[in-house]
């Protein structure tokens, strides 16, 4: 588990990584319209559920009771 472990962690905090760039450049108004405006939020929503799914396995992993279904 420790080589899954560590490839999670490392793609766990690219995706936080981008998740901060994208609130960051929303929040000093770089969007030029609102249709960039809707697309950055639907990449920084798809990347929260990604993270989270990511956590959960993580979890899953260190759990020898965990159930897979």
């Amino acid at each position: 588990h420790r080589m899954a472990d560590s490839v999670l962690g490392v793609l766990r905090k690219k995706i936080r990584h981008e998740m901060n760039e994208l609130a960051d450049a929303m929040s000093v108004g770089s969007c030029a319209n609102m249709e960039q405006y809707r697309q950055m939020v639907g990449k920084v929503e798809g990347l929260a559920w990604l993270e989270r799914e990511i956590i959960d396995l993580e979890e899953k992993m260190n759990d020898p009771d965990a159930r897979w279904d």
